[in-house]
């Protein structure tokens, strides 16, 4: 009689669905869902393209009558640059310092761009002339649309080192 109790209870257990039973096999499906999931979304994100779609390097800047000779014009700051009119042609900075990479300022009065951080100064060619700037400032490249209007191209940047050379100084 024992033996039929134990046998008996046995299969009890075995017909009645327990709650701790039930709930880890909803937690495995669960588990596997969300894995499965997670890694069908990481697959779909591999394919897309990693584009950083910012705004153009090159811009219009006017006609070249719009800068006077010998001036900086202070019109493109907020893009990053500074176009000079010389009497050799006209030229455009990047608004970096070549130091540290900060931003520094044009003074009229003293004819120079100054670093407010560190102390570099530039002259109107982009030489440095004091502070301790390793290099010039880029300049950048210029061209003329269709239009007559200038283009700055802020992904060319000529790295020049030293004092500007003029032509009559090479020959």
């Amino acid at each position: 009689m024992e033996s039929d109790n134990k046998n008996k209870s046995i299969t009890d257990v075995r017909e009645e669905p327990s709650r701790r039973g039930f709930l880890l096999i909803v937690g495995w499906i669960g588990f596997l869902f969300f894995s499965l999931l997670a890694s069908l979304l990481t697959m779909v994100d591999f394919f897309k393209p990693k584009v950083l779609f910012g705004p153009s390097s090159k811009f219009k800047a006017g006609y070249p009558d719009e800068y006077p000779v010998g001036k900086v014009s202070t019109r493109w700051e907020g893009k990053g640059v500074w176009i000079i009119r010389t009497d050799h042609g006209i030229y455009a900075f990047l608004t970096i310092c070549r130091h540290l990479g900060c931003i520094p300022n044009w003074v009229e009065e003293e004819r120079l761009f100054k670093c407010p951080c560190h102390g570099s100064n530039y002259n109107i060619e982009g030489d440095v002339v004091g502070g301790p700037a390793p290099r010039p400032l880029f300049r950048l490249g210029v061209s003329y649309a269709l239009d007559g209007q200038l283009i700055i191209d802020k992904s060319v940047k000529e790295d020049r080192v030293g004092v500007a050379v003029s032509q009559s100084t090479m020959e």
